[in-house]
């Protein structure tokens, strides 16, 4: 196995080979790698190293005299031992403070080359001097400075004169001027090193958030059930989770515009054209509402989607897109399919009864009876008939919330809220409460009268049912400029606080509520969405123990 980081050497004498090996291993050894600090080091150093040399060719043509002179002599050979020392020594393991030792030691060996007094090689201490003051501080340069100065004095001292004193202040100038430049060029370079490499990690630590919400937000979109595509303007796939590549059948990297499982009409139906499957048009950038295909799983099973695509807000062309997005409802649309076999099955069955009672009733007040029992059986014969009309609005459609208005008429409110107290006056009767009744004459709305007298229905049966023997149950109405208050208040036993917010809620019911008598869960929601059909209102206020409140507020009619 290949581990990397390690090389190995061949032996002067190969060991014997062992049964089931190849050969010996030939492979040469790999040099370490020089570093960048060691590769600085030995270039400094030899560039001057390479000055001295062009030097000394030229005086050997030039003025061989001076290559006689001790001082001379002893700085050339100083320069090439320090050289060579650099060239060896293991710099990847030495402090800077060791490093230091090199620019001060050419410093001393071009001093000895200057000691002649006419300072013909000074320019050489320009070398060490950009050393300094590239890789060192001001201190340390100040130090190297000091140094040449000092080399300056002796050789002042030496060949004194105008001319000397001229030469040595100049070339303390310049090499001043050199060092503190680079010095103050070198700390700038550093500082804005340091900034770079923090804005960079600043940069890299932004990146890798950016990255892990990238990789948070992927892993949630491909946990959730609905089928995601994103796609650019010019039709390229930007993102695609793992619930449309499930529902189409697609591996890791099958392109989506040519998935093996295609859309179809119906459940066994056509095919949809390639040109007008959804993923094509989102592509070219249609948007659409949800539309409902079949499309079967790789067992035959066929399966329902809902499909939609709209653009993706940008704040640029560059990162507009289209969002393509698909949703299962296969269980939904057996559920409906269950239900409306449920609601259909329900309404005929509850049917045939209703019609023989609708006829006992009809068959009674054809005879000769009294007066109150004409009235029970005219009750009865309402009542039958108004259940038939909803059982056959169930079996037009069962899938409605049976709460929309089939038809608009002007209407006396009036004449409904009579009818609906006749129809619980009986119960009332029974259980000894009152009813007050108190109506202007006329309560003009336009609505439909079947449904508004099932609201009135609903709440006057829960007013009486749950108001205890011997109390009251009143109903109110009024004209109030452009509306038509009726409040139907009674002294039962009241709504806690707690579950006045939820009572419209389907199939709740208030604890107090089920210990009192039977029901559903379902009136008050439903009597809510008439109402409000209708630009309306309704609304509750109760106190346990005291009793509830139903306050209707609608349109008043338009009079001519």
């Amino acid at each position: 196995m290949f581990t990397g980081g390690r090389s190995r050497t061949v032996d002067a004498a190969p060991a014997p080979l062992s049964p089931g090996s190849v050969g010996p291993d030939t492979r040469m050894p790999v040099p370490a790698p020089i570093s960048s600090r060691t590769r600085s080091i030995w270039l400094s150093q030899l560039v001057l190293g390479a000055t001295v040399l062009a030097v000394v060719i030229l005086l050997l043509f030039l003025q061989p005299a001076q290559l006689a002179s001790w001082t001379f002599t002893g700085g050339i050979l100083l320069l090439v031992a320090i050289t060579a020392a650099t060239m060896i020594a293991p710099w990847a393991r030495l402090s800077s403070a060791a490093v230091l030792v090199v620019p001060f030691a050419d410093l001393f060996a071009i001093g000895l080359l200057n000691l002649d007094g006419d300072l013909q090689f000074a320019f050489l201490w320009t070398f060490p001097i950009v050393w300094i003051g590239l890789h060192y501080g001001a201190r340390t340069l100040a130090v190297a400075l000091g140094a040449v100065g000092l080399f300056l004095l002796i050789v002042a001292s030496i060949t004194p004169g105008t001319a000397s004193t001229i030469r040595v202040v100049l070339v303390m100038v310049v090499l001043s001027f050199i060092g503190i430049t680079l010095s103050v060029g070198s700390t700038r370079t550093r500082a804005f090193k340091r900034l770079l490499r923090r804005q960079a990690r600043r940069l890299r630590e932004t990146l890798d958030r950016a990255t892990a919400q990238e990789r948070r937000i992927a892993e949630m979109i491909d946990g959730i059930d609905l089928g995601i595509v994103r796609l650019s303007p010019d039709g390229e796939l930007l993102a695609l989770n793992a619930a449309y590549r499930r529902l189409y059948g697609l591996g890791e990297q099958e392109d989506p515009a040519h998935a093996a499982v295609i859309e179809h009409a119906a459940v066994d139906g056509p095919e949809v054209p390639a040109d007008a499957r959804p993923f094509a048009r989102a592509a070219r950038g249609e948007a659409f509402a949800p539309e409902t295909y079949w499309i079967p799983d790789a067992e035959g099973t066929w399966r329902a989607v809902i499909v939609s695509a709209s653009p993706l807000a940008s704040r640029s062309e560059e990162e507009a897109s289209m969002l393509l997005v698909v949703r299962e409802v296969t269980a939904l649309l057996h559920a409906e399919r269950a239900r409306d076999q449920v609601v259909a099955m329900a309404s005929h069955e509850i049917r045939n009864p209703l019609t023989v009672i609708l006829g006992r009733a009809e068959l009674a007040l054809e005879r000769d009876v009294d007066p109150a029992s004409r009235d029970d059986f005219t009750v009865i014969e309402a009542s039958a008939e108004r259940m038939l009309t909803m059982l056959e609005q169930t079996l037009r459609d069962s899938r409605s919330s049976f709460t929309a208005p089939r038809g608009t008429d002007e209407i006396d409110l009036r004449a409904v809220l009579e009818a609906s107290l006749v129809g619980v006056k009986a119960n009332a009767r029974a259980r000894n409460i009152t009813l007050h009744a108190d109506f202007p004459p006329a309560l003009p709305v336009r609505g439909d009268a079947f449904r508004l007298r099932q609201v009135f229905d609903n709440l006057l049966t829960n007013a009486v049912k749950y108001t205890p023997r011997q109390g009251t149950v009143s109903v109110r109405a009024a004209v109030d400029r452009d509306l038509i208050h009726v409040d139907i208040a009674d002294s039962g036993i009241g709504i806690p606080a707690d579950d006045i917010d939820r009572v419209f809620e389907p199939y709740f019911r208030s604890s107090a509520a089920g210990e009192t008598a039977p029901g559903t869960g379902l009136g008050l929601g439903i009597a809510r969405d008439i109402v409000e059909a209708h630009g309306g209102t309704l609304t509750l206020t109760s106190q346990a123990g005291e009793g509830t409140t139903a306050s209707i507020r609608l349109p008043r009619a338009a009079t001519p």
